[in-house]
């Protein structure tokens, strides 16, 4: 186990039973520490996110929220928080509910310091027994497999990338029935695109869904087939067998999706290999063959095969144009426009003089471009407004250095936006989250892991952008408006400070006033002699 000592919070609204709990125990010797200390339940659950403790005791009688109703907010939010609650004589049976909301452990009064010692090494058993055990594996395992569907294709766009190393690969096709590709390969990459270029994301997704429907339809009975979507959406056939004629069978399907569907279908096909670790390779082609439908025009079948690539040359084309798709992804626009002009010079170094050749890369480079854009959930629409994607003008560029400067303004403007639309999105829901907070801030239960459920957040992320945003953490944002509310009230209103206090959503007026001292750097009462109030 770790060195790391476990971390202690204490929770009672008495000082001297804080102290007792604090000396009568060697926590250092039990392998603990005292990581902070609360005098009620809610100024604990202001702190729990800063003081982050394993284990928190608990009085159950407290002013405005009992240790129960503290130790139900706390398990619900915080599992792995063990809770032991401290009760009298004639609170024991109500402190048999506790084990109800998850308390880990309940002890009489007064305190005696053999039981609590025996009571603190129990949960510290039981901390490092749990951090040891396979619960989360196995709940992962259950997780995995009824998401098999989605797990399975998510394998296969990594086989697509070639990512995985030969061990984990030799498991994985087992688990998922893949053994027959480990002899066979052969991709098929499927576009398509409505008629009307003016629609909606929903109508682009449905007609992926019912293209995807027929093409599984149409290999239904084929067992070494399968059919998947890649990281750019588009349809992915794999065969794994060599009976196939996977050229007939795509002109076949293009023919059955232009009639049923009524819209465009361009089709590209790699090359046979004979081991799995070639399906990159494959699917490489597929996607170069597929570039072509520029060139040929859409509503076509076109093998790698029968193009003008040299095969060698594709091969290292493919490894630094992904780079690109990398670095955009990461938002490292140097380094993706680095690697260009480094695609671009192998022009000069080797004599290459076909525009053709020259615009194919292109369109590789944009292709690849508009799949990490695509990975990062962005729509084509937020980068191109007017919906005009590069290639048209790549086909009218007739030089190398006019198409490095073009690829390159691509690339610039792509980051750009993509750092703009991140931080737009950012500053709309950290806005949205302050009106909310504004609007709830009488609400005693409002806090980090509250907002979070009702803006479908984790709390984590969440504590991490609000800070990013505002320049201070959740809970030092709430304090501050609620203690700025509070001022309004005393300058508008004659309430008392403890009607001050309920209204802004800290009921304890002990607390509110620790709050308003730290914040005003005065008392209350101190504030409104200051302010003639």
């Amino acid at each position: 186990m770790s060195d790391q000592l476990l971390r202690v919070m204490l929770v009672e609204d008495e000082e001297n039973e804080r102290n007792l709990l604090r000396i009568c125990i060697n926590w250092n010797e039990l392998g603990m520490e005292i990581a902070g200390e609360a005098s009620s339940a809610r100024e604990a659950l202001d702190s729990l996110e800063e003081i982050n403790p394993d284990i928190i005791i608990t009085d159950i009688r407290m002013p405005f929220m009992d240790g129960l109703e503290f130790s139900k907010i706390v398990v619900e939010t915080y599992p792995y928080i063990k809770v032991m609650v401290l009760t009298a004589h004639e609170e024991f049976e109500y402190a048999k509910e506790g084990i109800k909301v998850g308390v880990a452990d309940f002890l009489l009064k007064p305190i005696k310091r053999v039981e609590i010692k025996d009571a603190l090494l129990k949960l510290k058993n039981k901390i490092e027994s749990e951090r040891l055990s396979k619960n989360e594996f196995n709940e992962l395992k259950k997780q995995f497999e009824e998401n098999f569907p989605y797990i399975k294709e998510k394998f296969l766009n990594e086989l697509l990338q070639n990512s995985l190393l030969t061990e984990d690969l030799e498991n994985k096709m087992d688990y998922f029935s893949l053994n027959d590709f480990k002899r066979y390969v052969q991709v098929a990459l499927i576009e398509y695109e409505n008629a009307d270029k003016e629609v909606f994301e929903e109508q682009r997704v449905l007609l992926g869904m019912k293209c995807t429907e027929i093409i599984k339809k149409y290999f239904k009975e084929d067992k070494h087939i399968e059919v998947f979507a890649d990281n750019g959406r588009r349809i992915v056939v794999l065969s794994g067998d060599d009976s196939i004629e996977l050229v007939d069978c795509c002109e076949q399907i293009k023919a059955m999706v232009i009639n049923r569907l009524k819209c465009y279908v361009s089709i590209g096909i790699g090359n046979v290999y004979r081991d799995i670790k070639d399906l990159k390779r494959s699917y490489g082609e597929a996607c170069e063959a597929l570039n072509y439908k520029v060139l040929y025009g859409k509503n076509n079948v076109i093998s790698f095969a029968n193009t003008n690539i040299n095969e060698n040359n594709w091969s290292t084309k493919t490894d630094e144009i992904s780079k690109i798709g990398f670095f955009v992804k990461t938002g490292i626009g140097e380094r993706a426009i680095e690697q260009v002009h480094l695609i671009f010079d192998e022009f000069y170094r080797t004599g290459i003089k076909s525009i053709s050749q020259i615009r194919i890369t292109s369109i590789n480079i944009v292709t690849v471009i508009l799949n990490a854009i695509t990975e990062l959930g962005l729509n084509y629409n937020d980068i191109f407004p007017n919906g005009n994607l590069p290639y048209d003008s790549i086909l009218k560029i007739d030089t190398v250095p006019d198409m490095d400067n073009y690829i390159t303004r691509i690339i610039t403007d792509i980051v750009n936006s993509v750092k703009s639309i991140r931080t737009r999105k950012t500053n709309k829901v950290i806005s949205e989250i302050i009106n909310s907070m504004q609007e709830n801030l009488a609400n005693p239960g409002l806090s980090l892991s509250s907002i979070a459920k009702e803006f479908y957040l984790n709390s984590s992320y969440l504590s991490r952008i609000f800070k990013q945003e505002t320049g201070c953490t959740f809970v030092e944002y709430l304090t501050k408006i609620r203690i700025e509310k509070a001022l309004s009230f005393f300058k508008e209103t004659e309430l008392m400070l403890y009607e001050v206090a309920e209204q802004v959503g800290i009921p304890d007026p002990n607390y509110f006033g620790k709050c308003f001292k730290k914040h005003m750097g005065m008392s209350v009462n101190d504030y409104k002699k200051q302010s003639q109030i």
